[in-house]
């Protein structure tokens, strides 16, 4: 009776062991497998900028109305056209605060306060490509802020694209008091408003 209760429990003992071992290796390769992040060059040409990121904005406009002249000028702006340190490394176009401990890169900015020019450091978001970040915009200008969820919503009823530009500037997007303008020079520079079509 002895020998065969013995037997049982190493039989017990070996059936757990080989259930642990499993469990360890199942829950080793079902660790998530790490995420590339896209990296771009400094030295990208506008036009080059402006042809890799008008797919995405395109595609946003279908699905939202943001007119896609307005996402790739913010985008070219914000971030000189792909060529800022921010954009180039860390796939965010649009100065996008970070909003957790987790994906983040703290870097210097310029802000206007009190209508002075000012460098200050702030955390910002990192995404994993362009893609990400433009995503993320359109989150930004559906969803609004916090304090105030229809903050952008005139940017998707505008009839165009000045007036989208001056419904961002005047709910606050930046910080610049002549941002709206910048962005319909940008759009008519570079003829962006062909891709609203």
């Amino acid at each position: 009776m002895k020998k065969r209760l013995s037997i049982t429990i190493a039989a017990a003992i070996g059936i757990i062991l080989a259930i642990t071992i499993t469990l360890g290796a199942f829950e080793f390769s079902s660790q998530p497998t790490p995420h590339h992040r896209e990296t771009h060059s400094a030295k990208i040409t506008v036009n080059q900028f402006i042809k890799q990121v008008a797919p995405a904005a395109q595609r946003e406009q279908r699905k939202y109305h943001i007119p896609a002249s307005i996402t790739i000028a913010q985008a070219g702006t914000e971030s000189n056209w792909g060529r800022s340190k921010l954009a180039y490394k860390y796939n965010n176009l649009f100065g996008i605060k970070a909003n957790s401990k987790h994906n983040r890169v703290r870097m210097y900015t310029t802000e206007n306060i009190n209508g002075k020019n000012k460098e200050v450091k702030q955390y910002f978001q990192v995404y994993d490509s362009w893609n990400d970040s433009i995503k993320s915009h359109t989150y930004l200008i559906v969803r609004g802020t916090a304090d105030n969820h229809r903050r952008f919503c005139g940017v998707q009823t505008a009839k165009n694209y000045q007036q989208a530009a001056y419904e961002l500037q005047k709910n606050g997007y930046a910080t610049d008091p002549n941002y709206a303008n910048e962005l319909i020079y940008a759009i008519q520079k570079f003829h962006l408003n062909k891709y609203d079509k």
